[in-house]
C-alpha cells in the first residue's frame, strides 16, 4: 500500500513536533510529509530545509491551503492550543483525517466545535494526543491487574510534581502562565495525567469528584533563550495546585494530588500507588508526564502488606530505538495506519468536559 501523506501543521525549528513526530514520520514507509505549513511560506521552507524533507514538499503558509491539496492524506496539528480550532477547521470541513495534539482546544466550547466540524465534514480518522494510553508501563499495570495478582482494587492515590508553574519558566513557555491561553498546568499536564490513571481503573465518575484548583504562585521568573533573566516578576494568571477526590465509575476511590514546580530532593516527580486486596502496586517516575517517558520510570508489587515487593519488568518494543518522546507517539501513529483511534474527538471532549466541571466547581470560567 502507498504511504499516507502527512500536512504538518506546525513543524518549528524547535518545540516538541521535531523531537515526537518527525523521528517516526521520517523512519516509517507508512507514511510520508508531503507539505508544510507554518506561520508562512517562507518559514516552512526553512523547515523542510532543515530536516532534509523532499524537495517535493510543498510549503504553506495557509491552513486553507494546505486543507485544500488534494496531495495530502492526514493532517496533523501541533501548534499552540489557542490556534488549534483557526489551524485545523479547514482540514476537518475538507474532510481530511486529522491527528491533533491535546488538549483538542483552548476550552471546552471550541472542542466541541471541533467535533461537530468533523462529523460534519465526514472525517473517518480523528485522533487526539493523549499518547500515555499506548506507554508499555501503562499496559502493563493493567496487565498486573487484569491478572488478578493484587486481587480487587481498594483505591488509588497519585502525587506528582509538573516543574512547570515553578519559580522559573523560560521565554518559550511563558504561555503556560496565563490560564486564557488555554494550555496550562490544569489543562496539559493535569489532563494527561488524569487520562492515564482513569484509562487503567476507569473512565468516568460516579458521582462529580470534589476538587480544589489554587494559583498560589503569582509570578514567575522569565529566562531567555540564552538563560538570562529577561523578567524578574511576570504575573501569572494559571492554576499550580490541583487536588482531586472521587470515586471512578467501577467503583475506585481515587485521590489526586499535582502541584507546579520541581520535586523534592530524592522524591520521585510521580509516586502513584494502586491498593488491592492481595496487594499494591506502586509506579513511580522522575516526572508525571508518562506520555512523554523517561529513564528511571518503575513499577513495583507489593506481595499482600508484607515486606516482600517484586519490580515487575516492563516489555519493551521497537519503538526503544528512538528517543523517548517519540516513542509513544510513534506508537500512536502505527496504531492510526491500522485505522485504530488512540483518543477520538467524542473521548477528547469528555476529557474536557471535566476540566470544566473543575474550573466551574472553583469559580473559574475558561
Amino acid at each position: 500500500m502507498p504511504p499516507i501523506r502527512v500536512g504538518f501543521l506546525g513543524l518549528s525549528q524547535s518545540g516538541w513536533a521535531p523531537g515526537a513526530h518527525l523521528p517516526y514520520l521520517q523512519a516509517s514507509p507508512d507514511y510520508e510529509i508531503v507539505a508544510i505549513c507554518n506561520s508562512s511560506v517562507e518559514s516552512s521552507k526553512k523547515a523542510i530545509k532543515l530536516y532534509s524533507l523532499s524537495d517535493a514538499t510543498k510549503a504553506y503558509g495557509d491552513p486553507e491551503e494546505l486543507a485544500n491539496d488534494p496531495n495530502i492524506d492526514l493532517v496533523v496539528c501541533s501548534v499552540r492550543v489557542d490556534r488549534h480550532l483557526k489551524t485545523i477547521s479547514p482540514a476537518l470541513k475538507a474532510g481530511k483525517d486529522v491527528y491533533v495534539e491535546w488538549p483538542l482546544g483552548k476550552s471546552l466550547a471550541e472542542a466541541k466545535e471541533l467535533l461537530r466540524l468533523k462529523n460534519e465534514g465526514g472525517v473517518k480518522n480523528a485522533v487526539v494526543g493523549l499518547q500515555a494510553r499506548q506507554a508499555p508501563l501503562i499496559k502493563k499495570v493493567k496487565e498486573i491487574i487484569e491478572s488478578g495478582k493484587i486481587g480487587e482494587v481498594f483505591s488509588s492515590t497519585w502525587v506528582g510534581q509538573g516543574s512547570v508553574g515553578g519559580e522559573v519558566t523560560t521565554e518559550g513557555y511563558e504561555y503556560l502562565t496565563r490560564r486564557d491561553v488555554g494550555g496550562n498546568l490544569v489543562t496539559i499536564h493535569f489532563g494527561h495525567a488524569i487520562d492515564f490513571v482513569q484509562s487503567v481503573l476507569g473512565y468516568g465518575f460516579q458521582a462529580p469528584p470534589k476538587t480544589l484548583l489554587a494559583n498560589r504562585r503569582k509570578f514567575q521568573k522569565i529566562l531567555g533563550s540564552d538563560g538570562k533573566v529577561i523578567d524578574e516578576k511576570r504575573p501569572k494568571t494559571s492554576d499550580d495546585t490541583i487536588f482531586l477526590h472521587g470515586t471512578v465509575s467501577s467503583g475506585i476511590p481515587l485521590s489526586f494530588s499535582l502541584r507546579g514546580g520541581k520535586p523534592f530532593p530524592g522524591i520521585p516527580g510521580m509516586d502513584w500507588t494502586i491498593h488491592g486486596e492481595k496487594g499494591t502496586i506502586r509506579i513511580t517516575s522522575p516526572t508525571p508526564f508518562v506520555q512523554i517517558g523517561y529513564e528511571g520510570m518503575k513499577i513495583e508489587v507489593q506481595d499482600g502488606e508484607g515486606e516482600k515487593v517484586e519490580v515487575a519488568e516492563i516489555v519493551g518494543d521497537e519503538f526503544d530505538g528512538f528517543k523517548h518522546p517519540a516513542r509513544n507517539v510513534g506508537r500512536l501513529y502505527k496504531g492510526l495506519k491500522n485505522r485504530e483511534i488512540n483518543c477520538s474527538f467524542e473521548d477528547a471532549v469528555d476529557r474536557h468536559a471535566l476540566i470544566e466541571e473543575i474550573y466551574r466547581e472553583n469559580g473559574i470560567q475558561e
